[in-house]
């Protein structure tokens, strides 16, 4: 028996890889996943982002709730991002789609 899909849920899959699809949004989240909390690291976790795209990407997963940017006062003031519980939980989702990635190289060289 065939199962069709709820009227939406293709809409709420293309809500969220517009999130996490836009460049480098992935990539940052894995970063800090990865225990990078303050820019400089996260800029040297990801090869090739630019400090602007970097910037960019911050602002706006902040700004969807999935990072948090964490200011400590100073001298010197520390600014260090960390994920929100909507951030951890898209772990499985970047894992499933390295494991996609992995699986099917065929598909990424097309």
């Amino acid at each position: 028996m065939e199962v069709k899909p709820v009227a939406g849920e293709c809409s709420v899959i293309e809500d969220v890889m517009g999130i996490l699809g836009r460049a480098w949004a992935g990539a940052v989240v894995q970063a800090i996943l990865d225990g990078s909390e303050r820019f400089n690291d996260i800029a040297r976790a990801i090869p090739g982002v630019t400090d602007g795209m970097l910037s960019a990407r911050l602002r706006e997963l902040c700004a969807r709730g999935l990072v948090v940017r964490v200011v400590a006062p100073g001298p010197p003031v520390g600014v260090s991002y960390r994920l929100t519980a909507a951030g951890r939980d898209v772990a499985p989702v970047l894992e499933a789609v390295r494991a996609f990635g992995r699986s099917h190289p065929e598909v990424l060289d097309a």
